[in-house]
């Protein structure tokens, strides 16, 4: 039935649900079975896939279904999930209560949560030979789970034995997790991708029992470690790399990786991997980089055959981690699978949070951390929309839920007149990509008897169609002289008994009169509203912000009020002094992912990443420079700062919308605190700003003391000119001789200049890369600066916690 479901989020929801419950009751029933109670049937993990079209589903390895990644991943994510310690109580909520129970009922807590993700890990092993046209994530989290429970149960020691303290549920489990393993090997055959043999390979040779394989089966195609190496051949010399089946670096990387674990750790494997990588270095499959690393791993195989009884601690002993996933190089390889993998993780993720850990409300916020809680927002401001003097006097405020994809005006009317005005019309029209929900071209209210000095407030919610500037226009009708027609107030003698006058005098309508008609400014949305906060890393961002294809750049001013010392940028500590006209970004919808102010006279860095409600990605960048400082000793000053505006985007759209009105958007990004500034007054300021520069650094340049003495002093070369004007009368020789000289201390300087130059080489280090641009250099300068603060802040906030 939830495969049927058509919407997204509501599917995943419910897999998250069935997935969480489906896990519950296998922890109970096996808990109940352990107390001496009969076992239930359709209680464990496999009764999931009972129903014939996902019994199909997971076993074909063709099939293109997209719901079966969706179970594997929600199931192995549920697993995960389980296995975290249990939540703090003070948030209580729904999860607390199914948690506690489970804790209650398994007696452990949820300690045994091996024993589910172990049935879940045999259930869904056929999911290692699907083929989802180059998508990975449900293999990824599938592979990720089995060797967290290797790791667990300690695979490579083989099974325990009762007289080494194992339990008999700890040694029938070790040995059905020996046997999956097994099965992993013989279905290696038939795995569909190269990408997903080399991950499997990866996660089998960390953790397969090589002292456990039968010595007499050494020969045998069947023999599990025969099978890994035959398809470590395999994926080493499969030169079939289209993008949707392989990344053939990455492939050949895991593989080498394998070689490298698996070959130091038994001597039959050592040998027959060493027949491999000599084949493959000799080969012209591998590249440069990989021959070396072959070298590498070959002398390493070698170093442990001949030094077996040298056993070291930790040179390959087993990790728990699975260092693979989607996300690796798909943004310098993009691939539509890849964005596919992300959406169907970020889906999963989503549900399976809200279940298991959802949010606390903001009610509960209050109770448990009083009113100082960050969760209270600030009310939104109202703006008024029409003029002081006008007999009807509206302001308004917006609210936005991003969830719908609506926005509400919620409309406060005034009426400043000491008369009572009986009709009042509000209209309110749209531009831009607002929409009413029933269509209408726009709303209309009535308001009767508005009486003076008492508000009335009225709300109206559009909906919102895409990334666009917007705006709702009010208008404002009134009749003064509404009710006073004329031909409804006579009353006759005779008005009761004649049937028609009566029929007359109800069809009479009083008279509208003429409407006063206002005029209201328009309400505009901030394109600001129409964008969420979106958290990233920092790692993240940077390798998603070159593959954005849309960029605007734009440069800003702002007003630096200051005074004396403080006001320059060297300021130790507090907030930046120069951040002063971008505060309001602090409260604007974007993420902040990482700021770094570097703590000089240069300048800082801000990054902040968002998304549109229509799943746009947004990054934004601003370069300020600090120019404070060059008045530091003038006292109380007001400097006009700039700062540059960078913004990427996923689509070429949402720049557009951002083009079509720069000083708007910088307007709503920083509530009116910086001013847009065209490229050529830009240019301009700028030259201006190099030439002062340039005068102030000659003028220091010649109040300087003189610099010690080099080979060629200033009078030397002011002799040489001398004597260059003087040779024009005297003898050839004479000229001769001065022009020996010259070529003499020429030689001696361009000595000097290549000594430098070589003296510089030597301390640098020989390059084998292109010498970088500046560009380039001030670039990852400031990646490293961010990064680096980012990592400090990451320790600050750690501190704080514990």
């Amino acid at each position: 039935m939830v495969r049927n479901l058509r919407a997204e989020s509501d599917r995943m929801h419910a897999l998250a649900c069935i997935c969480r419950t489906a896990l519950c009751v296998d922890l109970f029933a096996k808990e109940s079975v352990r107390r001496g109670q009969k076992p239930l049937p359709g209680t464990d993990i496999a009764s999931l896939f009972e129903d014939a079209r996902i019994k199909d589903d997971l076993n074909s390895s063709t099939s293109k279904s997209l719901f079966r990644e969706e179970l594997v991943a929600s199931l192995v994510e549920s697993c995960f999930q389980l296995s975290l310690p249990l939540p703090e109580q003070k948030n209580s909520g729904m999860e607390g209560r199914v948690i506690g129970a489970l804790a209650y009922g398994t007696g452990y807590g949820a300690l045994n949560w091996t024993e589910p993700a172990l049935e879940v890990v045999e259930v869904c092993r056929p999911c290692v030979k699907w083929d989802c046209d180059g998508r990975t994530y449900a293999i990824d989290c599938y592979l990720k789970l089995l060797v967290r429970l290797c790791y667990i149960f300690d695979t490579r020691g083989g099974v325990k034995r009762v007289k080494d303290g194992a339990s008999q549920d700890q040694i029938l489990n070790e040995t059905r997790l020996q046997n999956l393993q097994r099965e992993l090997v013989k279905d290696l055959r038939e795995v569909a991708t190269p990408r997903v043999c080399a991950r499997l390979i990866w996660a089998l040779s960390e953790h397969i029992d090589l002292e456990g394989l039968d010595p007499l089966l050494a020969d045998d195609p069947e023999d599990p470690l025969n099978i890994i190496i035959s398809n470590v051949h395999k994926v080493l010399f499969n030169l079939d790399a289209s993008a949707s089946t392989s990344n053939r670096l990455q492939d050949v990387q895991a593989v080498l990786l394998s070689v490298q674990r698996l070959g130091s750790r038994h001597p039959r494997a050592g040998v027959l991997l060493t027949k491999e990588l000599e084949e493959f270095r000799a080969s012209n499959v591998s590249d440069s980089v990989n021959k070396h690393q072959s070298r590498l791993i070959l002398q390493r195989i070698k170093y442990v055959s001949t030094h077996a009884d040298d056993k070291w601690a930790g040179v390959s002993e087993a990790r728990g981690d699975y260092p693979f996933s989607h996300h690796k190089l798909t943004v310098q390889f993009y691939e539509a699978a890849a964005a596919q993998d992300r959406k169907l993780e970020g889906l999963v993720h989503k549900a399976i949070l809200e279940l298991w850990r959802p949010q606390p409300s903001e009610l509960t916020q209050l109770l448990t951390k009083g009113f100082d809680s960050s969760s209270l927002r600030v009310p939104p401001a109202a703006i008024p929309l029409s003029g002081s003097s006008d007999p009807c006097y509206i302001e308004a405020y917006h609210l936005a839920d991003s969830g719908d994809g609506r926005i509400s005006l919620h409309l406060k009317v005034l009426n400043l007149t000491e008369l009572e005005l009986n009709r009042v019309d509000i209209r309110v029209g749209l531009s831009g990509a607002l929409y009413y929900m029933d269509g209408s071209p726009q709303a209309v209210r009535q308001l009767r008897n508005v009486v003076s000095q008492d508000p009335v407030l009225c709300s109206v919610t559009v909906g919102i169609s895409h990334f666009e500037k917007s705006a709702l226009w009010v208008q404002v009708l009134y009749y003064p002289f509404y009710g006073s027609g004329a031909a409804g107030d006579y009353d006759g003698d005779y008005a009761e008994e004649d049937p028609q006058i009566v029929r007359q005098k109800r069809s009479l309508r009083p008279e509208l009169g003429e409407p006063v008609i206002l005029r209201c400014q328009p309400y505009k949305i901030p394109l600001t509203e129409l964008l969420l906060p979106h958290k990233v890393s920092p790692v993240e961002y940077f390798r998603l912000w070159p593959s954005l294809p849309a960029i605007v750049e734009l440069t800003g001013t702002y007003t630096y009020e200051g005074s004396g010392f403080k006001a320059t940028a060297a300021q130790q500590y507090g907030s930046s002094p120069f951040l002063s006209g971008l505060k309001s970004l602090s409260s604007m919808p974007f993420h902040k992912v990482c700021s770094h102010v570097i703590r000089t006279v240069a300048g800082f860095q801000l990054c902040f990443a968002a998304k549109t409600w229509f799943g746009g990605f947004l990054g934004l960048m601003i370069f300020g420079a600090s120019e404070v400082s060059r008045n530091v000793d003038l006292g109380d000053e007001t400097t006009t700062m700039m700062c540059k505006f960078v913004v990427r985007a996923s689509d070429a759209s949402i720049t557009k919308v951002i083009e079509s009105d720069l000083q708007g958007f910088l307007d709503d990004l920083t509530n009116g605190g910086v001013e847009y500034m065209p490229e050529d007054e830009v240019k301009v300021a700028a030259a201006e700003r190099l030439k002062i520069s340039m005068e102030r650094i000659a003028l220091l340049k010649a109040a300087a003391r003189p610099p010690p003495k080099s080979e060629i002093t200033d009078d030397e070369e002011s002799s040489e000119e001398e004597d260059d004007i003087d040779t024009e009368g005297k003898g050839e020789d004479e000229e001769a001789e001065n022009q020996a000289k010259m070529e003499k201390k020429k030689k001696k300087k361009m000595k000097k200049e290549k000594k430098g130059e070589e003296e510089e080489d030597e301390t640098k280090g020989p390059t084998t890369l292109s010498k970088p641009t500046a560009e380039e250099v001030e670039h990852r300068a400031l990646q490293a600066a961010v990064l680096q603060e980012w990592h400090l802040l990451c320790k600050d906030r750690s501190t704080k916690v514990n």
